[in-house]
């Protein structure tokens, strides 16, 4: 079984809540009955800068979360150039089951591929 925090597992959670690229600014919104919201944090100095994105998605039941989870993406540069230094993006399950989050991003994943793109509206 594929773990929750691959690269591939955390692709197909994206494709899924359909992430707005890093030009939008759109801080939450809700998809598949998952709460979620982006904070974006920067830093620019002499030496470096970076930028922290914090994905989280909450699954919401009955009034109880049935799983949370962060996906945290890095990307630091150079501070004289605009020179990526490192990028990593990485997921930790806050609460819940990760089968649970695996086994919902499949159901998810597989409805979305059958629809037609033009009918692959975000819920709001």
């Amino acid at each position: 079984m594929e773990r929750i925090g691959s690269a591939r597992a955390i692709s197909d959670i994206e494709f899924v809540i359909g992430v707005p690229g890093p030009g939008h600014d759109k801080a939450s919104w809700q998809v598949q009955g998952v709460e979620c919201s982006r904070d974006r944090h920067r830093f620019s100095g002499q030496a470096y800068a970076f930028t922290i994105e914090v994905l989280q998605l909450k699954l919401v039941r009955s009034g109880r979360i049935s799983w949370h989870v962060m996906i945290v993406t890095e990307w630091w540069r150079s501070g004289d150039s605009s020179k990526d230094i490192r990028s990593a993006k990485w997921l930790k399950v806050i609460e819940g089951k990760a089968s649970d989050v695996t086994a919902w991003m499949r159901r998810c994943r597989a409805m979305k591929a059958a629809k037609p793109a033009a009918s692959q509206d975000i819920e709001t």
